[in-house]
């Protein structure tokens, strides 16, 4: 089983990672950005179907995964399932920018 879990920030608390995306969304070229918020998503894969595991969820995302007191996470279930992955390269590639090139670090000479 694959369990999904997303870690917002409270509605009520400010976030300035999303203030700093929007503002730098907005000097981009996207002027239409209102609000970014940030947060966190996770995908854990389980074994086995016990009886209490969804309880013990909700307990590890409550106690582990978010901090109550200013974020709010949703959790959800669902079957393991095989995803084709596009590697970043590729991506990169088709956009017609290269990703920068490795350079090997020049030795320093020993006093």
């Amino acid at each position: 089983m694959r369990a999904k879990v997303i870690v917002m920030p409270k509605a009520a608390v400010l976030d300035p990672q999303g203030s700093a995306v929007r503002d730098a969304m907005r000097h981009l070229g996207m002027p239409e950005v209102r609000s970014v918020r940030i947060g966190k998503y996770m995908e854990i894969e389980i074994e086995g179907q016990n009886g209490d595991l969804e309880s013990r969820l909700h307990r590890l995302c409550r106690d582990l995964l978010s901090n109550p007191v200013i974020e709010d996470y949703a959790l959800e279930k669902g079957e393991v399932a095989n995803r084709k992955k596009t590697p970043n390269s590729e991506s990169v590639r088709e956009h017609g920018n290269q990703p920068p090139k490795s350079q090997p670090k020049p030795k320093r000479k020993s006093s």
